[in-house]
């Protein structure tokens, strides 16, 4: 009779009966078409965020016309649709911990596809406020559910592909915006980007139908019998069908069962430090990129150059970003995660600085992009990374909330980001000096991390996380 047995890592046929739990054959599965329908799906919902999340740099330099707003208020935009990410993280995305990570991944599709087409009716510029904090409500919340769905679901050795995959498909969202952008908004207008926009809703339907619900999860409510058939679902497509696969131990079914959020704030007590480590890092990362990322086409515009050039310039800028991140999710595997960070994070600043100094003494536009696109590779290379890490320190019970209240500190840094820049440029501050004032703060956050994360999650079950690590 073909069993299975673990071999080096993986699952493999062999002689004999084999019986494994459903976590075990979660973390040792092979690849199979159950895997790659969810992987796959996760990666086309973060494209089309990341392409939602980069419209309305896109849409400024025509809108703002259009509007007839300035700096102040454009920047603006930026910020209260990072203001709709930052109450969706902490308002929408915990729910994930409690009615599950498919149905607030359907939820946060619907929301950002709605908010993007209140904003392609929008008639006045207090309406497009509107439309993009309502847009900010789902984005917020697809990004909690989305990872903690690809760390659970995924075989342990492949944990870093699958949520880096997850990281890189994002910013090719902004890729395709930028190309998106370049193609129609010159001759159709920046109403017809977020016309595009819209299409997410259909994912809808793929999420609803062919995306399973996280195992791990499903235990941590105590659905047992759910969870039995999804892993005996995925056992089935990898051609193990003659393998026994019992339920957790009784100890692991003693932790079972729904919590209260009065619980869930005591478990995530123990993790508050690293929590707190982990949000200043992506406030200080957001304020970086975003700050920049928001003003980026408007800034080559400010430069001299044409609507249609400055869109070329930022998409080359913005391709360096997944480029980078397959980069990082290949090295995070090679060295520990937290080192990983802190390398990226002090190549993307000297780069950062680079681009700043390109400016203030006048270099050759390619000098310009050189370092821009630099900044944009070791700046993407940190995010899967990121990710990775922040997904595997926290109990499958609160992986949503803790991944929410991080998200969280990311938005305050995405809402301050561009309203500082924009406040900074109705001042009259010369582009050189915004970027040098905001080069630091990462490089810092990087190395606190460094002596707050102890140890090393590499190959390690989400099950063996430790509160307060």
């Amino acid at each position: 009779m073909e069993s299975i047995s673990v071999e080096k890592g993986s699952v493999s046929p062999s002689i004999g009966v084999r019986r494994m739990t459903y976590i075990e054959f979660i973390d040792e599965s092979p690849m199979n078409p159950g895997l790659w329908i969810l992987l796959v799906g996760c990666m086309v919902a973060q494209v089309l965020d990341g392409f939602e999340n980069q419209t309305i740099s896109f849409a400024l330099p025509l809108l703002s016309r259009e509007f007839a707003i300035n700096h102040l208020q454009a920047g603006a935009l930026g910020s209260v649709q990072n203001l709709g990410l930052f109450c969706g993280a902490l308002l929408v995305a915990p729910w994930a911990d409690k009615i599950g990570r498919k149905p607030i991944l359907q939820w946060a599709i619907f929301f950002y596809a709605f908010g993007t087409l209140l904003a392609a009716l929008a008639p006045t510029y207090n309406t497009l406020l509107c439309a993009r904090f309502v847009a900010g409500l789902g984005m917020a919340a697809e990004f909690p559910a989305a990872f903690a769905l690809l760390s659970e679901m995924a075989p342990r050795r492949l944990r870093h592909i699958f949520v880096g995959a997850g990281s890189i498909a994002y910013a090719s969202g902004w890729t395709v915006c930028a190309i998106v952008a370049t193609l129609i908004i010159p001759t159709f207008g920046w109403r017809a980007l977020l016309w595009v926009g819209v299409l997410p809703a259909l994912m809808i339907v793929y999420v609803r139908r062919y995306i399973p619900e996280s195992v791990r999860f499903l235990l941590s409510q105590g659905r047992t019998e759910e969870a039995g058939k999804i892993v005996r679902q995925l056992a089935d497509k990898s051609g193990y069908r003659n393998i026994e696969l019992v339920p957790p131990s009784s100890e692991s079914k003693a932790k079972a069962g729904k919590l209260t959020w009065r619980k869930r704030f005591s478990l995530l007590r123990l993790s508050a430090v690293t929590i707190a480590a982990l949000a200043f890092f992506q406030l200080a990362n957001n304020v970086q990129v975003t700050g920049v990322g928001h003003w980026l086409p408007s800034i080559f515009v400010k430069q001299g150059f044409t609507l249609t050039t400055s869109f070329r310039f930022t998409l080359i800028v913005l391709v360096a970003t997944p480029i980078g991140q397959i980069l990082g999710m290949w090295l995070q595997d090679k060295m520990p995660r937290n080192w990983a960070i802190l390398l990226f994070s002090a190549l993307s600043a000297m780069c950062f600085v680079g681009f700043g100094l390109s400016f203030e003494y006048r270099a050759p536009v390619p000098v310009i992009l050189g370092f821009d696109i630099g900044y944009s590779f070791f700046s993407g290379a940190v995010m899967p990374v990121f990710f990775t890490l922040s997904n595997e320190l926290y109990d499958t019970r609160i992986r949503a909330l803790s991944a929410a209240l991080i998200l969280a500190g990311a938005r305050c840094g995405s809402i301050t980001g561009p309203l500082v820049l924009g406040w900074l440029l109705t001042l009259g501050t010369e582009i050189h000096q915004i970027i040098y004032y905001f080069s630091m703060p990462l490089l810092v956050a990087a190395i606190i991390l460094l002596f707050v994360i102890k140890g090393d999650s590499r190959q390690r079950s989400l099950d063996d996380a430790a509160p307060g690590h």
